[in-house]
């Protein structure tokens, strides 16, 4: 299934002009991958976010009319149910037991084949290591930990990439810049833990494998913000220095008095450890608020109590590190928030950079016309990386997915299909901003009635961007409209016609 070609920009934003102008729109709008691959310049067809025919079967807003999306008894009229043949196996009289879905299965990238074998050996390499890897460019940044995984259609990358796997199994995947059209001159190292590879004759035509960011890195020898990202559509070889990583320390500890130690306690909070904090503090140039800034039990509590809320809490790294870099993939941020956290050298700068991120208010927004899609307390987790994970589709484009469990000014193109579902036992049909008709994700329902949640939805970051209200009002005013209304009232079809 793919989302169909259309209208590019109507709404005349240059930033989605752009992007539509440089990339196909063909197979990103389909995790199948089944439509035209795109042009030599985009192996994987981004999809630019214009996809769609503008008929749309279904239009979802704040109250659809349907009930709640998890309840087995709910009214499924116009709701695909009669298209969807997932329940053709259960039995209608039987009684219907939900259960919660392993969200471990996703974690797994099972749709990438059977085919894949694991890739013995690990690198181990410290900061300031200088070598020369492939490196291809995404459309994104990728904080190391992120699982990648990937499909590279084009012999010429395979054989880059074979080539890689055979001598050290690394390659590289490039940062644009904020305007995303440029190289920023950072990207993310990355090992290939499992491969495998589709042969024609003596030759390989494709590889399709999995691997894990481990460290930023800087470009060697590129000029910074001149270089088209686009010229690293096709593998090639650069040269890249691994940044250092920062460990975090308590900032204190090498000059409070060890005849105290014995009255710390490992709950900062109470008073008695406060006191004893500002005694530290003393000793030094600077008072204790500032301390208390970069307190990295402080952050970490914050944190923890940010995603509990996702039930999401237990699975936080315990190492300050690898916190950070997990918190940066898991919050809703722009590309710009992004780039400076994956700039960002010091693991305290970076949580305290997320401390603050954490406490904003925001709503996804489309961002070709800045139409409301979901709100913050729509994200939850369907994987067990988190609420956000990467996926590629047949023509070998990788997407940055958020997962939500219900949006606003929606509508879904063609029918739903469980060929190459990123989550197995779900049915995938691309969804569409309803204003602008760009591709924005896609609807999965579920293939049987126990499974829970019924349905939800994938939200490409690239195409849906987070905002705060404030800011979409003052963008939207103009044209007399409020965030989670449609921001184009006279362009889409009343419910009443």
């Amino acid at each position: 299934m793919d989302s169909n070609e259309g209208d590019d920009g109507q709404n005349g934003f240059e930033e989605h002009q752009n992007r539509g102008d440089e990339h196909d729109r063909n197979s990103a709008g389909d995790p199948g991958g089944d439509g035209d691959p795109g042009g030599d310049e985009d192996p994987g067809g981004d999809g630019g976010g214009g996809g769609g025919s503008g008929e749309g079967e279904e239009l979802y807003d704040d109250d659809d009319g349907y009930g709640d999306i998890n309840d087995p008894n709910r009214n499924y009229d116009n709701d695909y149910s009669d298209i969807v043949y997932p329940f053709a196996n259960d039995d209608p009289g039987a009684p219907v037991e939900p259960r919660p879905y392993d969200i471990s299965i996703a974690a797994t990238h099972s749709y990438l084949g059977p085919g894949l074998v694991p890739v013995g050996g690990r690198a181990v390499l410290d900061a300031g290591w200088r070598g020369r890897v492939p490196a291809v460019a995404h459309h994104g940044v990728v904080f190391p930990g992120e699982t990648v995984p990937m499909l590279l259609p084009h012999a010429p990358d395979a054989a880059r990439l074979l080539q890689a796997i055979r001598h050290d199994k690394l390659f590289g995947l490039l940062c644009p810049d904020d305007s995303g059209t440029k190289l920023s001159g950072y990207g993310a190292l990355c090992e290939v833990t499992m491969a495998g590879f589709e042969e024609a004759g003596e030759a390989h035509e494709s590889v399709a494998f999995k691997a894990r960011a481990i460290h930023r890195f800087r470009l060697l020898g590129v000029p910074r913000d001149s270089v088209p990202i686009r010229a690293y559509n096709k593998m090639r070889f650069v040269e890249v220095a691994v940044l250092a990583e920062m460990s975090a320390r308590d900032a204190l500890r090498g000059v409070r008095l060890a005849s105290l130690d014995r009255l710390r306690a490992r709950d900062a909070r109470a008073p008695l450890q406060r006191r004893l904090r500002a005694l530290d503090a003393l000793a030094t140039p600077w008072p204790r608020f500032v301390y208390e800034l970069f307190d990295l039990d402080a952050m970490r509590r914050t944190i923890r109590d940010y995603f509990a809320t996702l039930a999401l809490a237990e699975r936080l790294p315990d190492d300050p590190v690898a916190l950070s870099f997990w918190v940066a993939s898991n919050l809703p941020l722009t590309p710009v928030d992004r780039l400076d956290l994956f700039i960002v050298d010091n693991a305290l700068v970076r949580l305290q950079t997320e401390c603050r991120l954490i406490d904003k208010k925001i709503i996804l927004c489309c961002m070709s016309c800045f139409t409301t899609i979901a709100m913050q307390e729509d994200i939850f987790a369907m994987s067990s990386e988190g609420v956000h994970s990467n996926y590629t589709n047949l023509g070998g484009y990788m997407h940055d997915i958020v997962t939500v469990s219900g949006v606003v000014n929606v509508q879904l193109s063609g029918r739903p299909s469980s060929e190459f579902s990123w989550f197995p036992g779900y049915a995938w049909s691309v969804a569409l901003c309803a204003d602008c008709n760009a591709h924005i994700g896609w609807r999965f329902t579920a293939l049987h009635r126990h499974l829970r949640p019924y349905m939800f939805f994938g939200l490409c970051r690239n195409y849906v961007q987070p905002r705060e209200p404030s800011e979409v009002r003052a963008l939207l005013e103009p044209y007399g409209a409020e965030p989670g209304r449609r921001a184009f009232e006279s362009d889409v079809t009343s419910d009443d016609d």
